[in-house]
């Protein structure tokens, strides 16, 4: 079985923010909180918030819900370990990045701990007079390592806790395989396994060879 990311669009497992305003520790189903930060807000189109710089709110890119990407706190953030990848293969994880109009302001970065860490980091101005609001796609893309794991991190930074931060939508994952392919590491085992039995029958004909001329 091929490996996927889990709930790429945030749809599945716990949600709060639902048509009222409350900040918990809860992720959504696959992802984890990032150690440090809190745990991103997650709404959904019911969602609705009144006030100075409120007047337009962010809907999600796909489905009914996306992250508002800090906490209690300005920052917030979360990962999801993706297993069972062929080392050596190319991997690219797309997302969309948004902002409420007037009040979403700060850092967005994408994160991809490969065989070595690629990193993506969007900033949206606050805007206080914006009258619409819009998602935009971006990616991060690295090679699988040795282990055949990677890990996709997003983190969140609004600046403040009373503006919400970049808005995070639909995470896919997409791999490509490398040139001329890589073995898997049971493959590895038998290829190490052959060279031994072939160096095994090299020596015993050399040895064979050495009694008859003796």
């Amino acid at each position: 079985m091929a490996a996927t990311l889990t709930n790429g669009g945030f749809e599945a497992g716990p949600a709060y923010n639902f048509g009222t305003y409350y900040r918990g520790p809860l992720t959504p189903t696959g992802w984890s909180r990032v150690s440090g930060l809190e745990a991103p807000d997650i709404l959904d189109n019911a969602y609705n918030q009144t006030g100075a710089g409120f007047a337009q709110l962010l809907d999600p890119h796909g489905g009914s819900r996306f992250l508002d990407m800090n906490g209690a706190s300005p920052t917030g953030g979360l990962y999801q370990d993706v297993t069972g990848l062929n080392a050596g293969d190319a991997v690219t994880f797309s997302f969309w990045v948004g902002r409420w109009a007037q009040n979403s302001a700060g850092t967005l970065t994408a994160t991809l701990f490969g065989e070595t860490t690629a990193t993506n980091a969007i900033t949206l101005a606050h805007l206080p007079g914006a009258s619409t609001s819009e998602w935009t796609q971006y990616s991060v893309s690295g090679v699988v390592p040795l282990s055949g794991v990677v890990r996709i991190q997003f983190t969140g930074n609004s600046g403040s806790s009373a503006r919400g931060a970049p808005g995070l939508d639909d995470v896919t994952m997409t791999v490509t395989a490398a040139p001329g392919g890589v073995p898997e590491p049971g493959a590895w085992a038998l290829m190490i396994a052959g060279f031994g039995l072939a160096g095994a029958t090299l020596r015993s004909r050399r040895i064979k060879a050495a009694t008859t001329v003796g």
